[in-house]
Order: C-alpha cells, then structure tokens, then sequence
C-alpha cells in the first residue's frame, strides 16, 4: 500500500476516535469540522515519514473493517534520535463502537513485540489528563504516570498531558 492508501485507512478511524474520546478536551468547532481533513494530511505526511525512519503501524480488523491502529516509533520524532524513554506509541486508537473488545490490548502486544525485537525495555505514550477512560485503560495494561505537562493542540488550545511508560 502507498501512502495515500494507508491514510486513507487510519485517518478516519482517527477523526472517529478523537470525536468521541476528546470531546471536551479539543474545541467542538476542531472537532465537527476540521478534524477530518486535518488528520488526513497529517496522516500522508507521517506514513511516509515512517517509511524513512524507525517506525511502523498496526493495523487490527473486526468483520474486515478498520477497528483501530498503533503507530510506534523507535526515533523521537521531536529530537529526531533513538528516544531514551523507551519506544513512542505515538498513536492507538479504537473506533467506538469496538472498545471494550479486546482490540487495543492486542495492538499494544503487538507492538511491544516490535518494541522488544529493537531492545527496548519500555514504551511510552502520551495521553490527556483529563481523558479518564484512556488513563484506566492503560493503568489496567500495566502503564504508570512518569511526567505531566502542558501540550498544544492541533486546534491551538493547551491541555494537559501526562507522559506514561510500561516495562516491556
């Protein structure tokens, strides 16, 4: 698949789950109608971004629909070197209608398995403060709060962010 194929896959299912999962944390005017488009290009230029660096995305399946994805990445994208926090899951997402199923579980294996074949011992992520479904889900999986900050969002705004890690 090229890369506009790829977005074309997960960009949506992004859009899906930020509509859902950051409502109330990203404006709704960001949220209803530019999301979409926002995460299609963002999603073409990160695809092929990964294809020079250290990076994959997992795509996972239900009835051979799109149900969600995990992009990991072995190179800080901000510092453009080997990330000293373990490897970055730079995104999971599930669509709504899937959570609770198993699906974004299995994407973490997975990636912890891509993680471990490049000696990493951890992993880490960001998620919002304030998005407590995410925050339990990754406490169940085995991740703990290391670092909280303030971070921009594609619409402008600041939230807050915490930085969690998980041994691998």
């Amino acid at each position: 698949m090229n890369a506009d194929e790829i977005a074309s896959l997960i960009a949506p299912l992004h859009a899906a789950s930020w509509k859902t999962a950051y409502r109330g944390i990203m404006s709704d005017h960001f949220l209803d109608h530019v999301v979409d488009g926002e995460r299609r290009t963002h999603w073409r230029k990160k695809v092929e971004a990964l294809a020079a660096g250290d990076g994959e995305i997992f795509l996972a399946r239900v009835d051979d629909e799109p149900a969600g994805f995990l992009c990991i990445e072995g190179v800080d994208p901000a510092l453009d070197e080997v990330n000293v926090h373990g490897a970055y899951v730079n995104n999971l997402h599930v669509m709504p209608h899937i959570k609770g199923q198993g699906v974004g579980t299995a994407l973490l294996e997975r990636g912890a398995a891509w993680a471990r074949v490049r000696d990493f011992s951890q992993m880490y992520l960001f998620v919002f403060e304030d998005n407590l479904p995410a925050r339990n889900f990754y406490r169940t999986n085995g991740w703990h709060v290391v670092e909280r900050l303030m971070s921009e969002l594609p619409d402008g705004e600041l939230a807050a962010e915490l930085r969690l890690v998980r041994p691998i």
